[in-house]
């Protein structure tokens, strides 16, 4: 979980570049992600690994960048 925190909470900085969002709006958004991620692994885990896990990734990766930045958009209090 900590590794995949900080990997997401890198993320969410890099987003939030130029924007003010409150840390605890950026750690929420992290945390929300931190789980997602390691519940779709632990899945993959306990249904064999028979998926490819780049795919897995890329699947992954499509769904964070554009749905961090929405989220970060609607936190924002300099809007």
């Amino acid at each position: 979980y900590r590794l995949t925190y900080d990997l997401m909470i890198g993320v969410v900085e890099e987003k939030a570049a130029g924007m003010t969002v409150r840390p605890e709006d950026k750690e929420f958004i992290a945390n929300f992600y931190k789980y997602a991620f390691v519940g779709l692994t632990l899945e993959w885990v306990r249904t064999g690994m028979k998926d490819n896990p780049a795919a897995l990734i890329e699947r992954v990766s499509t769904l964070i960048h554009g749905d961090i930045t929405k989220s970060l958009e609607a936190c924002r209090i300099d809007k």
